[in-house]
C-alpha cells in the first residue's frame, strides 16, 4: 500500500492575502520587530494597539482579522483579559490568537487554554519561531482532524435541539480520538435530555483521562449548583483553582458559595483572592458585596476602585521607569512611593523600587523590596530571580 501523501503546508502568504493582523504589545520596538516579521513570512497588512482595550476596539471597528498577536502584559487591559473579551465577543470570537509573554509557568499556560488562546510564544524568539506558531495554528483551524470535525458537528446539532442525534455523533468521536473534550460534550448533552447522574459520570471520566482539563470540573459545578449541592459545586471549583488559581469568577463563585454557607472568613479570602487577579473589577465586586449585604467588604473594595481610576498608578509606574532608563533612580524610587501610596498591596511597585535600588547598588534595600514584592505575589518569578541572582 502506498504511503499516504501528508497534506503540502499552508501558504502564509496566500493565508494572509485578504484582510490583516492584528499586533498588540505596549512595546513600540516591538511592534515594530513583529510587524518586520510578519512582513517577511507574507502578511503585510497590520494594524497596531498599544494595550488590549485598544486591541479590542480596533477588532470590533475593522473586520477581516486573520491572526491576532497580542502581548501577556499591557497596560488598562492585559493580553489575557484582552483574549478573554474577544472569545465572549460573538463577531471576533473565531479569531486565532497567538499571545507573546516574557515567562510562562503551568498555571499560565492553563489560563491562556482557559480563555481560549490558540498558542503562546516566549519572548525572545526567531522569525522561524514565530512563523511555525502561527502556522500551526492556522493549519489546526484550517485543516482539523476527523474526531474535531465531528465534535463540530455536534455542536451544530445541539444548537438545532437535536440532543439525541448529537450525542450519537459525540459517541461516534469517541471512537475516533479518547480525550476529555469528547466526554465533556456527552455530559452537557446528557444534560440537556435531563440525565443528570450519567451527566455527572461523563465529566468524571473527562477527569480521569486529563485531570488538568479544567472545563470537565467547572462543567461539574455548575451542574452540582444547578442540582443544588453546593458542596459538591465547591470541590468541583476548588479543583478548578488548583489547575488554574488566576480566574476571578471562579473566586467569586467560591465566596458566594461560603457566604450561603455561613463561612464568612472564607467568603473574605476568595473575593480578596479575585481582586487580586483582577484590580479592575473592584467595584463590580463591591457591587456584588452590597447586593449580598456585606457592606464592610463593598466599602474596601469600592476604596479599593477609587485608588486605581484615572489610571493614575499606572502613569506614576511609568514615570519611574522612564526615569531610571535616564539613570535617574532616586527620582523613580519618590514616583514609586506615590503609587505605593495609592496601592500598597501592588508587588510590581515594590518590585520596580527594588530594581531602582539595585541600580543605585544599594542591595540592602534591593533584597528588602524584592522580599516584600514576593509577600504580596508569591508567584512573581522576577523577583524569585533577582533574590536567588543576590544570593549567590
Amino acid at each position: 500500500m502506498a504511503e499516504e501523501k501528508k497534506p503540502a503546508k499552508i501558504r502564509l502568504p496566500e493565508y494572509f492575502k485578504e484582510g490583516y493582523v492584528l499586533v498588540a504589545d505596549d512595546m513600540t520596538n516591538m511592534r515594530r520587530t513583529l510587524k518586520n516579521m510578519l512582513k517577511q513570512i507574507g502578511a503585510s497588512a497590520v494594524l497596531e494597539a498599544d494595550d488590549g482595550t485598544t486591541a479590542l476596539e480596533t477588532l470590533r471597528d475593522n473586520a477581516g482579522c486573520k491572526f491576532a498577536l497580542i502581548d501577556w502584559n499591557m497596560p488598562r487591559m492585559t493580553g489575557i483579559a484582552a483574549a478573554k473579551e474577544i472569545r465572549a465577543d460573538a463577531k471576533i470570537q473565531d479569531t486565532p490568537i497567538l499571545l507573546i509573554t516574557a515567562e510562562v509557568e503551568e498555571h499560565q499556560v492553563v489560563q491562556a487554554a482557559e480563555v481560549g488562546v490558540n498558542g503562546y510564544i516566549l519572548k525572545p524568539f526567531v522569525l522561524k519561531t514565530l512563523e511555525d506558531k502561527i502556522r500551526a495554528i492556522i493549519e489546526a483551524r484550517e485543516r482539523p482532524p476527523a474526531h474535531v470535525i465531528a465534535l463540530k458537528k455536534g455542536e451544530e446539532l445541539i444548537k438545532q435541539g437535536k440532543f439525541q442525534e448529537a450525542l450519537d455523533v459525540f459517541e461516534e468521536a469517541k471512537k475516533l480520538k479518547e480525550n476529555a473534550r469528547i466526554h465533556v460534550e456527552i455530559g452537557s448533552t446528557m444534560e440537556l435530555l435531563g440525565q443528570f447522574d450519567k451527566a455527572h459520570g461523563s465529566y468524571a471520566e473527562a477527569s480521569k483521562i486529563n485531570p488538568k482539563f479544567l472545563k470537565a470540573h467547572l462543567k461539574n459545578a455548575e451542574l452540582h449548583l444547578k442540582r443544588g449541592n453546593e458542596d459538591g459545586a465547591l470541590e468541583s471549583l476548588t479543583k478548578a483553582n488548583e489547575i488554574s488559581p488566576g480566574n476571578p469568577d471562579r473566586h467569586i463563585a467560591i465566596g458566594k458559595i461560603h457566604l450561603n454557607k455561613g463561612n464568612t472568613v472564607k467568603m473574605q479570602e476568595a473575593f480578596s483572592e479575585a481582586i487580586k487577579h483582577a484590580p479592575h473589577m473592584s467595584s463590580e465586586i463591591a457591587e456584588e458585596m452590597l447586593k449580598l449585604g456585606q457592606a464592610a467588604l463593598a466599602e474596601q473594595f469600592f476604596r479599593q476602585s477609587i485608588a486605581k481610576q484615572s489610571d493614575a498608578i499606572y502613569t506614576y509606574n511609568r514615570l519611574g521607569i522612564a526615569l531610571r532608563r535616564q539613570g535617574k533612580w532616586k527620582e523613580a524610587i519618590h514616583e514609586y512611593e506615590i503609587a505605593i501610596k495609592l496601592d500598597p498591596n501592588d508587588a510590581n511597585l515594590y518590585f520596580n523600587v527594588a530594581k531602582s535600588y539595585l541600580e543605585g547598588e544599594d542591595r540592602d534595600l534591593a533584597v528588602k523590596y524584592f522580599k516584600r514584592a514576593l509577600s504580596l505575589n508569591p508567584e512573581l518569578t522576577a523577583a524569585k530571580n533577582e533574590l536567588e541572582l543576590l544570593n549567590r
